[in-house]
């Protein structure tokens, strides 16, 4: 897959939208890193903000609307009218935002399906079990 999105050049990292290129998913580190480990090389560009304490996955737009914000009560997507600080291509070490999986032409996106996986498996192991998302019941009047 070629990168078709203005990765950031020279020193600094910079906002960039979410949604238009890619969605990205926002993991705490102590979830990512173990995400970050099962994935391997099937892992997609990733992005470690040592700040704010997360890893952020760079996805096809729309890839994870099914998911369910019940099983990853601490996973968010950030799509439409989200922002993320991308860190240039040649940042692989902190200081600041870098690339824990850099961003090549051969592999800017995870495929959803592979990272939705890896962290249905990495949460439950760390933290048990999920509750399923269920509909509440409707009352009748």
């Amino acid at each position: 897959m070629t990168v078709w999105w203005p990765l950031p050049k020279g020193l600094d990292a910079v906002l960039l939208p979410a949604g238009e290129w890619w969605d990205a998913v926002r993991v705490p580190a102590y979830l990512g890193e173990g995400v970050l480990a099962r994935l391997g090389s099937s892992s997609g560009a990733a992005i470690r903000d040592p700040y704010g304490s997360r890893l952020y996955w760079l996805i096809e737009p729309g890839s994870a609307q099914g998911w369910s914000f019940c099983e990853f009560a601490a996973v968010q997507v950030l799509s439409t009218a989200s922002w993320v600080t991308v860190p240039p291509s040649s940042r692989l070490h902190p200081p600041g935002p870098h690339w824990a999986v850099p961003c090549t032409p051969a592999g800017s996106l995870t495929p959803a399906p592979v990272l939705h996986a890896a962290l249905h498996t990495t949460i439950t192991q760390n933290l048990g079990p999920r509750p399923r998302q269920t509909a509440p019941p409707i009352e009748s009047q």
